[in-house]
């Protein structure tokens, strides 16, 4: 089960050139959803998927798999 929770995302904050990617998103999936990510350019659909991969670092919020919050978990333990 992945669960996002209130997940956050700006880049270059404070700066002239800041952009929010993700403005609080929340998302439930269980075993087996089938889920498609669909949005214009910009609207965050990569954002939102290197963050569950641990690419990008989220600003607040949580991200979890089966109730463990995975946002500081190495790689390789995100991978099982």
């Amino acid at each position: 089960m992945l669960t996002i929770t209130n997940v956050r995302k700006t880049f270059n904050k404070g700066t002239i050139n800041e952009k929010k990617a993700l403005c609080g998103i929340n998302l439930h999936l269980n075993p087996g959803d089938f889920v498609t990510v669909i949005g214009g350019n910009g609207a965050g659909k990569s954002t939102m998927l290197n963050m569950i991969a641990g690419v990008y670092p989220i600003d607040c919020g949580k991200i979890e798999i089966d109730g463990v919050n995975i946002y500081r978990e190495p790689d390789h333990k995100r991978a099982r």
